[in-house]
């Protein structure tokens, strides 16, 4: 591109001071930035001032730059470019733009300045450039400075061919200059709609995020009460064990997982939204989001039917239970859903989500019903569990966490094999059982911590009874939950307990339930083996309440077997429960398992449970637990 710049002898006693002043017809702009402030700053000043050319960067009042208009969008309309610079300083734009600067004096002739603007490369020929009076800086315009040159030509006939020839020119050069800034302010406003989009949308799954599904959500309760749209029920959905999953696999299959479900939950939308079926009422609509984590929610229309988000519920947990692939293997997680039946009953959002939500904990502690719908009486619940919370937290630091020990007996010799320290919260006035308070330990995490002060009260225990002169050789054995299975900190936590308190671990025996030990085998094979390689006794509990395989023993360092008292139960009473008591123990002894029976509370199961063979044995036939065992009943 070329443009001649004509310069007459008459156009050097024109200055620009005395062109660009407030009375004439062009305008000097005076707007001036921090090179400290953020790129986001200058796009809103843009944005409301559509007729500003530039800005002046100004760096401690001293060294100015000048940013046109131009040069900003065509950044921040590159790939990434409003991510990278939007929230970032003006400095950092400046250092990828690279703008040069034009600065004239007001003295400057407006020959000269023409000459000096157009001799500028083809890129920034078109920029407007800064003119200094005094210490005040001023933005020109290229184009009103040529509309200068062209006024003054057209003071004289001999030059009119010229300035025709060159108005022409610079008028085309303008026109494609204002394509171009049209074409970049198109481009910046698809950025902006973009932008919107991801503002509503979760970035992994595609699926409204928070903000968008609230949204969502507020227009349909407006609609709804203003006659304008059917109601909605709503579906709070959490996957179980999936925090397992995304630490035992990695945070990449956990997140391959959330988009597999987000996939189903859209190909249920799908179905059920009108554009889907032929048959569907224009009152039909399903909206899913993701809430947070593993968490997502679905609004389902009830008017045509009042149980369909209680259908809609029972499709998502038999699709979202169905067997995943992930690297290759199926693996399956459960689902908590907790169901609100209208949202026509509520003012505003929150509260159905939050009812939504205590539902779905109600799903999620009573495993046998994945479906809950939100019920009034439920908040007191809340409420309780809340409470119970912090009294809790307050019990453990007030140390009201105390164990009860019951004797597990050798009925071969007479003697206490071992003690099981059984967790009992002591309250000023009552006993609070651990069914009550253990599923809010774990819920909060106060579990590991709980744990910890076990082990603790165990060795101290432990200590001042064999300094009374019990048995020095007796056992403790203490519970191990799902949670603290968890923990790959567990085993140095636990031995560092120990060495403290000068107990060696090989006196204590771990006991995990088969569900805690076999949800996720692999995970937990690792944790018990790093028990068993520290000294740590191990016993598989409850055995015959869970997954009842003998198969799964032998992969597991497990050291003794305690058969749950559903299967002592029968002993002495029914042949089958003798045969199948007797089964158990002959295939321990062959894994090399001790067998403790848990549950004898009756004369006639020990003697039975002798002649079958059981050495160890577990019951209120023996004792109760109890703070303290005196020495002289430490045979029995």
């Amino acid at each position: 591109m070329f443009v001649l710049a004509v310069t007459l002898d008459f156009m050097d006693d024109i200055r620009l001071a005395s062109i660009f002043r407030p009375e004439n017809q062009f305008k000097a702009w005076t707007n001036i930035i921090s090179i400290d402030e953020t790129a986001i700053t200058l796009e809103a000043l843009f944005q409301r001032e559509q007729a500003l050319p530039g800005v002046i960067i100004e760096e401690n009042n001293q060294s100015r730059i000048l940013l046109s208009r131009r040069v900003f969008l065509a950044v921040i309309s590159r790939p990434f470019g409003r991510e990278v610079f939007l929230k970032r300083p003006l400095r950092e734009l400046i250092v990828s733009a690279k703008p040069e600067t034009l600065i004239l004096s007001e003295d400057t002739p407006l020959s000269v300045a023409c000459r000096a603007a157009l001799a500028r490369c083809d890129s920034n020929r078109f920029e407007p450039f800064i003119m200094m009076s005094g210490a005040s800086a001023f933005i020109i315009e290229l184009a009103d400075l040529l509309l200068a040159q062209a006024d003054a030509l057209e003071k004289t006939v001999f030059e009119k061919s010229l300035l025709a020839e060159t108005a022409t020119q610079t008028a085309s050069d303008l026109k494609q200059a204002l394509q171009e800034q049209h074409q970049l302010a198109e481009e910046l406003e698809r950025a902006r709609t973009l932008a919107e989009y991801d503002a509503t949308h979760d970035s992994l799954t595609g699926l409204l995020n928070r903000k968008g599904f609230f949204a969502e959500m507020r227009a349909a309760m407006a609609a709804k009460a203003s006659g304008r749209g059917p109601d909605y029920g709503l579906l709070f959905l959490d996957l179980d064990r999936f925090k397992l999953i995304n630490d035992s696999l990695g945070h990449h299959r956990g997140n391959e997982l959330l988009i597999q479900v987000a996939e189903r939950l859209s190909a249920l939308a799908t179905r059920c939204n009108p554009s889907a079926r032929q048959d569907a009422s224009s009152q039909d609509k399903c909206i899913v989001g993701r809430h947070s984590g593993d968490e997502f929610v679905l609004l389902q229309s009830i008017d045509e039917d009042p149980d369909a988000i209680l259908k809609t519920a029972q499709t998502l947990l038999a699709s979202l239970t169905a067997p995943y692939m992930l690297g290759g293997k199926p693996y399956t997680v459960g689902v908590s859903i907790g169901l609100v039946s209208a949202l026509s009953h509520y003012q505003d959002h929150e509260p159905a989500l939050r009812d939504a939500d205590i539902a779905m904990y109600e799903a999620k502690r009573h495993k046998e019903q994945p479906i809950v719908r939100f019920e009034s009486p439920m908040h007191k619940t809340v409420e309780r569990r809340v409470e119970l919370e912090a009294e809790l937290r307050e019990a453990v630091q007030r140390n009201e966490l105390v164990l009860h020990y019951q004797p597990i007996i050798d009925t071969f010799t007479g003697d206490v094999f071992a003690y099981e320290g059984l967790l009992r919260w002591q309250r000023e006035r009552d006993i609070v059982p651990p069914s009550e308070f253990i599923s809010v330990a774990e819920e909060t995490g106060l579990i590991n911590e709980i744990g910890l002060h076990v082990m603790r009260s165990a060795c101290h225990w432990m200590k001042s009874h064999t300094q009374k002169g019990g048995n020095a050789n007796s056992l403790v054995s203490l519970n191990i939950s799902a949670v603290q299975l968890a923990n790959t900190e567990l085993p140095a936590q636990l031995e560092a307990i120990c060495l403290n308190e000068a107990v060696p671990t090989s006196r204590f025996i771990l006991e995990v339930t088969e569900q805690s030990a076999m949800s996720y085998p692999e995970r937990s094979l690792n944790i018990l083996e790093d028990l068993k390689q520290r000294g740590f006794r191990l016993a598989l509990d409850d055995f015959g309440t869970g997954y009842s395989s003998l198969s799964w023993l032998h992969k597991y360092p497990f050291d003794l077997l305690k058969v749950d008292r559903s299967l002592i139960a029968g002993v002495g009473q029914t042949a089958n429960s003798e045969k199948m008591a007797a089964g158990i123990l002959h295939l321990s002894k062959i894994l090399g398992l001790h067998v403790i029976a848990e549950g004898v509370e009756r004369l006639s199961q020990k003697q039975t449970l002798n002649e079958t063979g059981f050495q160890l044995m577990q019951g209120y036939h023996f004792g109760r637990p109890a703070p303290s065992w005196p020495i002289e009943a430490s045979q029995f």
